[in-house]
């Protein structure tokens, strides 16, 4: 396995699920679309064989970036170095792999670890990782999003409200924070020692505030193969969060923040009233950076901060023309 890869602690790759609609795909003789259920796994769209699955089958639901063990008995996945990525087939969604159920278990169990799946992981040059100085601060949420396909609850309650839509950048993730005097840099897992990295040479002289922490992409040459084109590289703040009160700062509070500091933020690439089917979200997050390269998608928050059985509303939607 050629692929980097490494074990997911809490799983979240590979559910039970059962196809619920099955539909053909215009011009396709050999495959079909299927929709399938995993419980909390979510509802995700892929591609099958036609005439390979009945509705109410149960199946095994490989999400993306899922690597597959070599012995896994789908051989075909080897050309892609046993990775799950999206995309879409005579434009039909293809979120997920969908395989025959081969073990027991019911609808919605993980099945990660009892199948051996890893996750992958895109690593960044040592030269610019940085010396870990610690943890990353159980004070801050880590900066992770959850795909609206996993986030149904949070997709129902968006309907109706005032949403803005920003586009997210493929690039490596940093947060700063200012906590009891202490100005700290950190990539996504670790708090890191100031040094010659993409990281503190990106945020080092940002003026961040006593008990806030601002979440931002750091993105560029050597960073994820750098789909935005530009040179050396830049960043975008995303999320404000106040530390003290332990609550995120709505989108007007982080631009006023930025533009007061003249720090970039995430480009807004739409807003108004959220009332949006899965296709329609599928769509709106196409769409490409300046350079005409398709963009990695976008990211939907409502206008206030809001909560759904203690999920902050905010996802995630890919876009399936982005070749990773």
């Amino acid at each position: 396995m050629t692929v980097n890869s490494i074990p997911s602690p809490d799983g979240k790759l590979a559910y039970i699920g059962k196809i619920i609609k099955i539909e053909p795909i215009p011009n396709a003789d050999l495959i079909e679309s299927a929709t399938v259920v995993c419980g909390a796994g979510g509802r995700w769209q892929g591609v099958i064989g036609k005439g390979s699955f009945s509705l109410g089958d149960e199946c095994v639901v490989y999400l993306q970036d899922a690597v597959l063990p070599e012995d896994c008995g789908l051989d075909f996945m080897a050309k892609s170095d046993w990775r799950v990525k999206i995309k879409r087939f005579r434009g039909a969604p293809s979120e997920c792999l969908i395989d025959s159920k081969k073990i027991g278990g019911v609808i919605g169990d993980d099945v990660t670890h009892l199948l051996n799946v890893r996750k992958f992981y895109k690593p960044l040059p040592e030269n610019m990782q940085g010396l870990a100085l610690g943890n990353f601060p159980s004070f801050i949420p880590k900066t992770d999003e959850l795909n609206f396909q996993t986030a149904t609850h949070l997709v129902e309650y968006m309907q109706g409200k005032q949403f803005v839509a920003t586009e997210k950048v493929d690039g490596t993730s940093c947060t700063i924070f200012r906590h009891q005097g202490h100005f700290g840099v950190c990539s996504r897992s670790l708090e890191l020692k100031d040094g010659d990295n993409v990281y503190w040479n990106n945020c080092r002289d940002l003026d961040i505030p006593e008990g806030l922490a601002l979440q931002l992409e750091v993105y560029g040459e050597k960073i994820n193969k750098n789909p935005t084109g530009i040179k050396g590289s830049g960043k975008v703040a995303f999320t404000l969060y106040d530390i003290e009160k332990h609550e995120y700062i709505n989108h007007a509070g982080l631009t006023n923040f930025c533009r007061e500091r003249n720090i970039p933020q995430v480009k807004v690439t739409g807003e108004g009233v959220f009332n949006f089917s899965d296709d329609d979200l599928r769509r709106l997050a196409e769409g490409t950076y300046p350079n005409g390269k398709q963009q990695e998608g976008i990211v939907i928050r409502p206008i206030s901060e809001a909560r759904v059985n203690g999920d902050r509303v905010s996802f995630k939607v890919l876009n399936l023309l982005y070749n990773k």
